[in-house]
C-alpha cells in the first residue's frame, strides 16, 4: 500500500510528466544559463544599491547603479508604508548677479524653492518628478551633515567662489572626531546637487538682469507640531537654520536653464 500524501512512483501521469521535462527543447535549455547569469547579475546589481558605499560598488560606479536601478522612476518605502513628514524644510537660494553693460554687481533677495514646490503637489495627485527635487536635496543634505561636529559645520559656512570645492573635502576630512568619509562624500554630492538647483533657479529667476557670478543656498527645518497640539500650526515651532557659503555658479547648458522654467512655473507666484 502506498500512503496517499506521498506520490505513486508508478504512476503513468507522473512518469511522462519527468520524460517531458527531460526531454525540453533545445532553445529552452540554451535559454536556461543566460537567464540564471542575468538574474544572478542583477540581484549583485540590487546589492550594490543598498549596500552601503563599498570599494566594489565604487569600482562599478555609482553613477552607473543608479542609472541601472533608477532609470525612470524612484521607489522607496514610503510607497509600501505611507510615513508622513514630522519636519517641515526650507530651500532658499540667492546669487550675485553682474550688469552686462556697467559690470556692477548685485545681490538678490532670498527665494524659497519649497514654497515652489508646495505650489506644484497642492491639488495635484500626479505631480511629476521634479516637484520634490528640492526637498530630496535637503533631506539629503540635513542627514549628510547630521553627525558632522561643530568644527566642520563651521567650515560649511566657507565660501569656495574662486576656488574649486573640492578643498572643501579636504578640510572637512582633516577635522579629528567629527563625520567619517561617508558622510563627507554624501554632503559634497549633496553640496553639488544644491549649487547645481540654485544656479538653475537663479538663471531662470534673475538671469534676464545679466550673469549668474555666484549662489548661495541655505536650509531650515521645522518639527510638526504634535497631533494633540490643535492651537499650534508649523509656522510656530522652532526654526533651526543652516547656513551655507558662496558657491561658484554651476556652468549649465542653454537646454538645462530651460527646464528649470517649467518647475518654477508650475509652483505659481512663488516668489
Amino acid at each position: 500500500m502506498t500512503r496517499p500524501d506521498v506520490p505513486n512512483k508508478a504512476d503513468p501521469q507522473l512518469a511522462q510528466t519527468r520524460r517531458a521535462l527531460r526531454h525540453l527543447p533545445g532553445g529552452a535549455r540554451a535559454l536556461t544559463w543566460p537567464l540564471v547569469a542575468l538574474v544572478l547579475i542583477h540581484t549583485l546589481i540590487i546589492g550594490l544599491w543598498v549596500a552601503p558605499s563599498t570599494p566594489a560598488r565604487d569600482a562599478v560606479g555609482q553613477e552607473w547603479v543608479r542609472e541601472y536601478i533608477q532609470p525612470w522612476f524612484g521607489q522607496n518605502w514610503s510607497i509600501f508604508a505611507p510615513n508622513p513628514r514630522r519636519v517641515a524644510v526650507t530651500f532658499e537660494i540667492r546669487a550675485i548677479v553682474e550688469d552686462p553693460d556697467t559690470g556692477e554687481t548685485a545681490r538678490t533677495d532670498w527665494a524659497d524653492l519649497i514654497d515652489n514646490e508646495d505650489g506644484i503637489v497642492a491639488g495635484n495627485p500626479f505631480p511629476a518628478r521634479t516637484a520634490k527635487i528640492s526637498r530630496r536635496t535637503v533631506d539629503r543634505l540635513h542627514a549628510a551633515i547630521s553627525d558632522m561636529n561643530a568644527e566642520q559645520r563651521d567650515w560649511l559656512k566657507a565660501s569656495y567662489t574662486d576656488t574649486s570645492v573640492d578643498q572643501l573635502r579636504e578640510r572637512l576630512s582633516d577635522v579629528i572626531g567629527g563625520a567619517g568619509a561617508d558622510d563627507i562624500n554624501r554632503y559634497m554630492t549633496a553640496d553639488a546637487a544644491a549649487t547645481r538647483i540654485a544656479t538653475g533657479a537663479a538663471e531662470a529667476i534673475w538671469g534676464g538682469d545679466g550673469e549668474i557670478l555666484h549662489v548661495q543656498y541655505r536650509t531650515s527645518t521645522r518639527p510638526a507640531p504634535s497631533w494633540d497640539d490643535e492651537e499650534r500650526m508649523i509656522d510656530d515651532t522652532t526654526r533651526t537654520e543652516r547656513e551655507y557659503g558662496w558657491r561658484a555658479a554651476t556652468d549649465l547648458t542653454d537646454e538645462e536653464i530651460a527646464h528649470f522654467a517649467p518647475y518654477l512655473e508650475q509652483g505659481g507666484d512663488w516668489r
